[in-house]
């Protein structure tokens, strides 16, 4: 059985995306995290505990959680395909 990468990659980019989002959002509103959220917004830049922050993590995710899901996908059909032909 083969996966379809680009809507394997984009159900979880949204699922990262959301994620993402949460927790910025939580926070942001209720404090909840926030030094380990600075601690993330160190690698993806833009993201922190505030509400704009939360919106380019959302971005964040959905581009991390869409390129490795994906490509992750890919690779599974690559090895599948391979061994349909033995």
């Amino acid at each position: 059985m083969r996966i379809q990468a680009a809507q394997f990659g984009i159900a979880f980019g949204i699922v990262y995306a959301v994620v993402f989002f949460l927790y910025g959002l939580l926070a942001a509103l209720f404090g909840w995290g926030t030094a380990f959220a600075e601690i993330v917004g160190s690698f993806y830049v833009g993201f922190g505990p505030t509400l704009g922050g939360a919106l380019i993590g959302a971005v964040w995710g959905f581009v991390i959680g869409f390129v490795f899901f994906a490509a992750g996908a890919w690779l599974y059909n690559l090895l599948v395909g391979r061994s349909d032909r033995r």
